[in-house]
């Protein structure tokens, strides 16, 4: 119910998890925390990305989708943005509208390209081009920024190999 400091002290314990899917999540969502409880101290931003996460996490997408446009419009600028245009971008593709996808990876890979969340932006952006929207040479370009600008990505190794792929290498 927005006790985000007692969320945050719980996830520090379950990130030391000896199960790689719990640590990760636990990770990424005390990241999320940490980035944004600072930013408003009434939490209101981040309160609006929970309960849309949850929508989410309920099937409830289009409660969710209209969560996160509030969240973008109210808290513009906010270092929220970047996670509510990513979780946007990955409700309009479950929901096939894979043109505001596209727009949401791009604004994010335009205006963040320095964030945590940029290599992401460019991975799940490239996948959509080389997988559904049948452009394998965006793909291309999007999967080498990644190889020459995110290194430390866990996507790298994966995009190394797909730009090859759509280079014409020969992959053993």
């Amino acid at each position: 119910k927005g006790d985000f400091d007692w969320a945050e002290s719980q996830l520090k314990i379950l990130k030391s998890s000896t199960s790689q899917l719990i640590a990760n999540d636990a990770l990424d969502l005390k990241l999320l925390l940490s980035d944004n409880k600072y930013d408003d101290s009434l939490h209101v931003a981040l309160k609006l990305y929970a309960k849309a996460d949850l929508m989410a996490f309920q099937n409830k997408t289009d409660e969710a989708i209209n969560l996160l446009n509030q969240v973008l419009t109210e808290h513009k600028g906010e270092s929220i943005e970047d996670q509510a245009l990513f979780k946007q971008a990955q409700l309009y593709e479950k929901k096939k509208q894979y043109d505001k996808a596209v727009a949401n990876y791009e604004t994010m890979i335009a205006n963040y390209s320095d964030g945590i969340l940029a290599d992401d932006a460019l991975y799940y952006l490239a996948e959509l081009y080389n997988n559904i929207l049948d452009q394998p040479e965006k793909a291309k370009t999007l999967y080498e920024k990644i190889i020459f600008t995110h290194q430390d990505s866990i996507y790298f190794v994966d995009a190394r190999k797909k730009f090859r792929m759509l280079r014409g290498d020969s992959i053993n």
